[in-house]
């Protein structure tokens, strides 16, 4: 029988083909995404945690989470105790102290209000915590490198001064002879970074010590064990981590979309896994079917029911195992030009060597070769149950309607369940809505049989009155329903995802612009700037006069604004103030109750969220305190939404006073006139700012502006990886219309010997295949569209308000090129049937 079943595909190549080619791109696609969200993981990793690179250990002050604490520092003599300990190959202490730079026309380098680093030279090249990409490192007292950013921003150049600020504000000239690359790296805030020696270091910032010291264990230590070793060697206030434990606290530190990119790449994994699914089943249960003929011939000259069942899954693994193989190796060069499209469009994964996990791999040849092998085995056991003589006469069995419809129930109740469990969770339950979207898909999917056939009859009503070739179109469509529902199978789950994608994209690209024009009313944000150490300089009111002064200018006002342990009914709270009289017009917090009078005293109004944890309405009394000493008894006045400054809640003037004492703002609000040019009011506003040189200047507007790129990247990133799952189900459509060109050679022939013309025969085909995608394409787009927008609402409850976003046009789109697509590929197959001679293939059936 393996003889047999050998010679079967030896002799069957075009089947073969046929069969391995959907195979072949469902593993492909399902390894591709995988190799590419391995790959890009360990990009963003590799570029967000660029300051652990070769790094095994790293010491660093109890209690301190971030550099930016500088009050605690590692003592100078650590790094000779490190480097004492057994199995440690390289120390190396890294300082890290606050330094205010200038720009070349000499004003005040800051980031919302902070200004740069002062970092030192790195003792080993291999532990630095940077690149170097032009220039040189500082060799000798005078010379800076400075970070890649402000160099590019600021339109530094090597060999140009550069000014900095020593600790007693007094100006020092540097020579710029190097420019670094800190990666995607937060540790210092975005803020400018320079580089200098260890002299340069003492002589203007004067370090109480290290920030921290790496350390990389000579081979054959492991981590976990030099790090027992340097804790056991250290004093208690200090601490030890792992370079694993450390990475991965400045990956999540560094940026919060990795947990969420994680979680995206695990939803695309699983819509991978069911298009790479949907493609095979459908492939190989066509196949099984069409040679149900051949096995019932083999039944009749003696081959057993299980002799056909084993020869059947042979074939099935022998195929499964070698296409899944190749589609493996298709994979790579999928992965690798998904990476780079991602950085070309930018914000993405930087380009880094594809990482090919042995899970990948593992998962790509066993999902490939299982479900091939699970396609093969219902039609086997089909063919096996049936009397040989029965099999030989019979084409094809009518589907199970009370089977179908149960093990649909299941399967959409099951998806259902999970996509509103998913949705409760946000952005974390996206890969929990994913699933439940392919069990709802899946429960359509095996249900399509029983419906298909009727809504390509229906969509045929029209271009049946056309002529023969439509009416036969419409006939062969509502004949065979299992043949129709399997083309139509991986378009519907391709569509249906994209669909479902584009509607949570396009909600959450539009409640984000809302909440943006919402919660940021301002145009400009006036902040003061902190040098470190008991530095911190305000804004002062006056310069919110000359703002409000300016025609250019609709209103402007001063804010005091406290983090410093403030507490509402003993739960931490930022507070805020407005100067009196300032916050009119765009600046007032948009009140959702209550009424905010100006002045308030006495009186909190409190962010409607926040109210609601506190337990918090208006009229009722709240007790607002500052560090467990200073307290006062306010009324709840009003409850508000959205105001331009994110805290939850709005003191009056005076009772900011009276709790913190007297001072200038903290930052000033500033909205611009209607019709005025950004570049004309931001002009006035630094014009205005002329006699005030440490105040800096935020636009709101260019958050947003950002923003808004960053989600258009984001989504064209996410929208041509579902495109791939497109493509896959109309390669899944032309392979399933080839094999049922193939399948029914003779019932072509026949029609050939009828009368029919090719031409008529090839409109037929092409019809037939333009009414299955118009149909499978409605189906797809409108469950996607259904199940993103039931997603969408727990979105929009967890981060705003209003409704889902459906993309008309695109689904519009969508649908346009799954009708073009169907018909283009039915053109070759049809080519094929028109063009097969009449009479051999009689003669052969």
């Amino acid at each position: 029988m393996l003889r047999t079943t050998l010679a079967g595909l030896r002799a069957h190549r075009a089947r073969l083909l046929l069969t391995a080619a959907a195979i072949v791109l469902g593993v492909a696609f399902l390894a591709g995404t995988l190799v590419y969200g391995d790959t890009a993981k360990a990009a963003f990793y590799d570029d967000l945690a660029r300051a652990a690179r070769h790094v095994d250990v790293q010491v660093g002050p109890a209690g301190v989470d971030t550099i930016a604490e500088t009050s605690r520092r590692v003592g100078f003599d650590v790094v000779d105790r490190i480097r004492a300990v057994p199995g440690v190959a390289r120390a190396d202490g890294r300082i890290a102290q606050r330094l205010p730079m200038l720009d070349p026309g000499g004003r005040l380098i800051a980031n919302a209000g902070l200004v740069g680093w002062a970092v030192s030279v790195p003792g080993d090249p291999a532990l630095a915590m940077y690149d170097l990409t032009a220039g040189r490192l500082p060799i000798a007292p005078g010379e800076v490198a400075v970070d890649r950013a402000t160099v590019d921003g600021q339109g530094f150049r090597l060999g140009w001064p550069v000014t900095v600020l020593d600790d007693a504000q007094r100006p020092v000239r540097l020579t710029l002879v190097g420019v670094i690359d800190l990666g995607a790296n937060r540790r210092f805030s975005g803020g400018t970074v320079a580089a200098l020696t260890n002299a340069d270091l003492h002589r203007l910032v004067h370090p109480g010590g290290y920030a921290e010291v790496v350390v990389t264990a000579a081979p054959g230590v492991a981590q976990n064990a030099l790090a027992e070793r340097i804790r056991a060697a250290l004093d208690p206030w200090y601490r030890v981590l792992t370079g694993d434990e450390w990475r991965h606290d400045l990956a999540v530190t560094a940026a919060k979309y990795v947990d969420g990119f994680l979680a995206v790449m695990v939803a695309f994994s699983l819509v991978a896994l069911a298009v790479c699914g949907f493609v095979i089943h459908n492939t190989f249960g066509i196949l099984v079917a069409q040679r149900a003929r051949e096995l019932a011939l083999l039944r009749c000259v003696g081959a057993s029911r299980r002799q056909l069942f084993g020869s059947v899954v042979v074939e099935s693994t022998v195929t499964g195992a070698l296409a899944s193989a190749v589609g493996l190796a298709f994979s790579l060069v999928f992965g690798y030009a998904l990476l780079v499209a991602r950085d070309t469009v930018g914000n993405g994964a930087p380009i880094h060597g594809l990482v090919v996990a042995p899970a990948t791999a593992g998962l790509a040849v066993l999902a490939g070769t299982a479900v091939t092998v699970l396609a093969a085995i219902g039609p086997a056991i089909t063919a096996g149950r049936v009397a040989p003589i029965a099999v030989v006469r019979t084409v094809s069995a009518p589907p199970g309607r009370r089977g179908r419809l149960v093990a649909a129930g299941v399967l959409a109740t099951a998806g259902a369940l999970a996509i509103l469990a998913g949705e409760r969770r946000a952005f974390a339950g996206i890969p929990l809505v994913f699933a439940g979207a392919v069990g709802v898909i899946a429960g359509v999917v095996v249900v399509s049989p029983l419906v298909v056939p009727r809504l390509v009859g229906f969509a045929g009503a029209v271009p049946a009155r056309l002529g023969v070739p439509a009416r036969l179109a419409v006939a062969n469509a509502r004949r065979n329903p299992r043949r129709v529902a399997a083309t139509t199978g991986a378009l519907l789950v391709g569509l249906a995802l994209m669909s479902m994608v584009s509607v949570l994209l396009s909600t959450a690209k539009a409640q984000t612009r809302r909440e943006l024009d919402e919660n940021f009313p301002v145009d400009y944000a006036v902040t003061g700037a902190y040098t470190g150490g008991a530095h911190e300089v305000g804004v002062p009111l006056a310069a919110a006069r000359a703002l409000r002064a300016s025609p250019d200018v609709a209103a402007a006002a001063g804010c005091r604004i406290s983090d410093d342990g403030p507490t509402v009914n003993g739960r931490p709270a930022r507070l805020w103030a407005g100067e009196p009289g300032g916050l009119t017009g765009a600046l007032r917090p948009e009140v959702m109750s209550g009424a905010l009078p100006d002045p308030h005293p006495g009186g909190v109004a409190l962010n409607r969220f926040f109210a609601a944890s506190v337990h918090a309405g208006v009229g009722d009394p709240v007790t607002v305190a500052v560090g467990g000493a200073t307290a006062r008894r306010l009324t709840v006045v009003a409850l508000y939404d959205d105001t331009p400054v994110d805290a939850p809640a709005l003191l009056d003037w005076s009772d900011y006073t009276a709790l913190f004492g007297a001072g200038p703002p903290d930052r000033i609000v500033v909205k611009a006139r209607d019709g005025v040019p950004p570049a004309v009011s931001r002009r006035a506003v630094e014009a205005a700012l002329r006699p005030y040189p440490l105040a800096q200047v935020a636009s709101s507007a260019q958050e947003r502006a950002q923003l808004d790129g960053a989600l258009d990247r984001q989504l064209g990133i996410l929208g041509s990886l579902l495109g791939v799952s497109i493509v896959i189900g109309l390669a899944g459509i032309a392979n399933t219309l080839s094999l049922s060109v193939l399948e029914r050679t003779g019932e072509s022939a026949l029609l050939r010997a009828l009368g029919l013309r090719r031409g008529q025969l090839r409109a037929t085909l092409v019809v037939e295949a333009l009414l299955i995608a118009v149909v499978g394409g409605v189906l797809g787009i409108g469950l996607g569209a259904g199940v993103g927008a039931v997603a969408s609402l727990g979105l929009i409850r967890a981060y705003g308000h209003g409704g889902p976003v459906l993309p008309v046009g695109q689904f519009a789109l969508y649908l346009g090129l799954a009708a073009a697509a169907g018909a283009l590929a039915a053109v070759l197959p049809a080519r094929r049937a028109a063009r097969t001679p009449v009479a051999a293939t009689l003669a052969s059936g």
